[in-house]
């Protein structure tokens, strides 16, 4: 029988930390960021308190990190998805429906970001971290747009950062309309894709190809 190999202290501890994102997640999702506790999170990962608290700050940075590591994931996957399309703005849109149908389809998701956005925006004392934090995810998505915009649109181009975070607010907020049953699917990803091709347009001065009515 061959040793059981023994982890170093990184190695265990990147381990102990994995295993308490994914304990966070399955718990934030089934029941929720007010009612989850540090205690419960603790039990679900098989670790202490202490363990917790060795690895993050509070309960707060915990499902930062949970949100953070799904939305790097999905960013990954539309980014693959576009790798595979023509190069043209139309076939990269074309990928969107499928994408964001998942995306926005995820109740459980939306509705944990939602709550803790509020929860955020009403705490002081950790709004200036989640402030930092979502501004890192725009980021990421300000590269992903960038790495896939069409020749004629100029990364430098002063529009383009009124455009990232118009079309990540918009994202946001058809997410949460789907999540309360306001629009449906297809309405949603109809919007989102309007929305691109619209500011596209604005920055290309050339036709946004709106679908006709």
């Amino acid at each position: 029988m061959a040793a059981r190999k023994v982890l170093t202290r990184a190695e265990s501890q990147a381990q102990t930390r994995q295993s308490l994102i994914d304990a966070a997640e399955r718990l934030f999702l089934a029941e929720g960021y007010h009612t989850t506790s540090i205690a419960a999170i603790a039990a679900e990962a098989g670790r202490t308190i202490g363990a917790v608290y060795s690895n993050f700050d509070n309960k707060e940075s915990l499902c930062i990190e949970v949100i953070r590591r799904r939305v790097n994931a999905e960013l990954t996957k539309l980014t693959t998805s576009f790798i595979a399309a023509p190069d043209d703005l139309d076939a990269r849109l074309a990928v969107l429906p499928t994408w964001w149908s998942r995306v926005s389809g995820d109740t459980a998701m939306i509705t944990l970001v939602a709550e803790f956005t509020i929860t955020a925006l009403r705490d002081t004392q950790h709004r200036a971290t989640s402030v930092e934090t979502f501004h890192r995810m725009i980021d990421s998505g300000r590269t992903l747009l960038i790495d896939y915009l069409p020749e004629e649109v100029s990364a430098d181009d002063p529009l383009l950062e009124s455009a990232v975070r118009t079309v990540l607010a918009t994202g946001l907020g058809l997410a949460v309309a789907r999540t309360a049953e306001v629009m449906t699917a297809e309405e949603s990803s109809e919007l989102l894709s309007t929305t691109i091709r619209l500011w596209f347009g604005r920055i290309t001065g050339a036709d946004t190809h709106l679908p006709a009515d």
